[in-house]
C-alpha cells in the first residue's frame, strides 16, 4: 500500500521553503495524487518525496574539483593502489612501471583531487611505441611488462608523429564524470606540441569497463583482423566525438598558423635580399 504525505509533511521531509515546494509541484517535478475520486486535497507519494529529497541533497553537496597532470615519482604508490582495485593480482609490477615513467614521464596522465594529490581518481597510461611493437602487443605475442623501456618506449625529443598503445585506463566509479577531463589533459599537451610533434594513432585492447568507456566515447574503430579486443583511434581521420573534433580543429589551426608564419618569413627574407641587391647596384 502506498503511503502518502500532506504538503506540509512533504515540505518538512524535503526541508525546503514552501514556495520552492509549490513551484516544483507546479512545474510537475513533484506529482500530486488524489487517493479517491472525491478527494479535495492532493497528497504526495512518500517514496517519490524520499527520492527527490536524496536528489536535492546530492545536488546541494559541494562537488570536489579534479586536477590532471603528468605522473610524478611520488605518485607511483597511489597509482599502484588505484590499479590494484581494478586489475588485482594482474596489476603491473611497480618496479617495472616506474622504469616506464623514468624513461618518459609524459606517458601517464593522472587524475586526482585538486585539494589532495594523494587522493587518486584515475589514470591513463599511453605508451609511445613503434607500430610493429604495438601490433605484437595487440596480437598477444608480448605483454607490456615485457617491454624494454630504454629500447621500446620512445621519448619526444625528435619532431615527428607518434603512435601510442593504451596500457591502461582507470577511473574510480564515483568519478566517471571526470573521465573526459583526463583525456583532455593528454590532448591539450599534444595540441601544444603541434605541428613539430603530432599525435598519430592510439591503439588499445578493450579488456576492462573503463577501456570500453574510452573506446565508445572517443569512437575507436575495431581491428578485427588483429584481435577481437583490438581497437584504434586515428587522430587524423574524421570522428564524431566532439572532444576529438575540438582537438583536430586546434591542431589544424596551429598547422595553418605555422604555415602562414613560414610564408611570411620567407617573403620577408626574399624582400630583404632584393633590397640588399638594389643597394649593391647603386
Amino acid at each position: 500500500m502506498t503511503d502518502y504525505l500532506t504538503a506540509s509533511e512533504a515540505i518538512e521531509v524535503l526541508k525546503i521553503p514552501a514556495s520552492t515546494f509549490y513551484r516544483l509541484a507546479k512545474e510537475g517535478k513533484i506529482a500530486k495524487h488524489y487517493p479517491t475520486a472525491v478527494s479535495k486535497h492532493g497528497v504526495y507519494d512518500a517514496r517519490e518525496i524520499a527520492r527527490l529529497g536524496s536528489k536535492l541533497k546530492r545536488d546541494a553537496t559541494p562537488q570536489q574539483l579534479g586536477e590532471t597532470n603528468w605522473i610524478q615519482s611520488s605518485d607511483v604508490g597511489n597509482m599502484y593502489d588505484l590499479e590494484y582495485t581494478v586489475y588485482g593480482d594482474e596489476t603491473g609490477n611497480p618496479s617495472i612501471v616506474r622504469k616506464w615513467y623514468e624513461r618518459n614521464p609524459q606517458i601517464c596522465r593522472v587524475l586526482y583531487n585538486k585539494e589532495d594529490r594523494r587522493d587518486f581518481w584515475g589514470a591513463l597510461n599511453m605508451l609511445p611505441l613503434k607500430e610493429e611493437t604495438i601490433f605484437k602487443l595487440l596480437r598477444g605475442e608480448i605483454r607490456d611488462i615485457d617491454l624494454d623501456p630504454q629500447k621500446d618506449i620512445l621519448t619526444f625529443e625528435e619532431p615527428g608523429t607518434y603512435d601510442f598503445y593504451v596500457a591502461s585506463v582507470i577511473v574510480r566509479p564515483d568519478k566517471k564524470n571526470h573521465f573526459l577531463a583526463l583525456v583532455n589533459g593528454v590532448f591539450n599537451f599534444w595540441c601544444e606540441q603541434a605541428p613539430e610533434r603530432m599525435l598519430g594513432k592510439i591503439y588499445g585492447r578493450v579488456v576492462s569497463g573503463d577501456g570500453e568507456m574510452m573506446a565508445k566515447k572517443l569512437f575507436f574503430s575495431p581491428l578485427w583482423h588483429i584481435s577481437d579486443s583490438a581497437y584504434v583511434l586515428d587522430m587524423n581521420r574524421p570522428n564524431p566525438s566532439r572532444l576529438v573534433q575540438s582537438f583536430q580543429y586546434a591542431v589544424n589551426s596551429k598547422i595553418e598558423e605555422a604555415s602562414l608564419t613560414a610564408k611570411m618569413t620567407a617573403k620577408e627574407a626574399n624582400n630583404s635580399e632584393r633590397r640588399d641587391m638594389s643597394t649593391d647596384e647603386v
